[in-house]
């Protein structure tokens, strides 16, 4: 219908299904609509809760440690923490750089005696 050029708004087309539904199926699609949407906002809301949880245990301290103990003439380490495992494998790192270079002087020492 059109007044002076000028027609209504027209309804969407799944409005005009859901009109044409019998009342015992509107009623099911109702429910079936509220189980949805509560179902959805249910999971929602408990994966916010465990984010926050989670988020909230993130600012907590970091905890670093080194334990060093002797046990049967060796050493025995115990690290926690991220930095403290870093500063570990490090110094692992420069130990066995320590190593492999008295060892090489060591060798070269004892071929000067030899030859000398």
């Amino acid at each position: 219908m059109k007044i002076m050029g000028w027609r209504p708004p027209q309804r969407p087309e799944w409005v005009k299904v859901y009109m044409k539904m019998p009342g015992p199926m509107k009623a099911q699609l109702l429910l079936l609509t509220i189980l949805t949407i509560s179902s959805a906002s249910s999971t929602a809301l408990l994966i916010s809760k465990q984010a926050k949880s989670t988020s909230d245990a993130s600012t907590l301290p970091v905890v670093e440690s080194l334990e060093v103990a002797k046990v049967n003439g060796e050493l025995r380490l115990r690290v926690t923490g991220n930095a403290t495992t870093v500063v570990l494998r490090n110094l692992s790192k420069t130990l066995q750089n320590l190593d492999e270079t008295l060892s090489s002087v060591k060798s070269s020492v004892s071929i000067q005696r030899e030859g000398g």
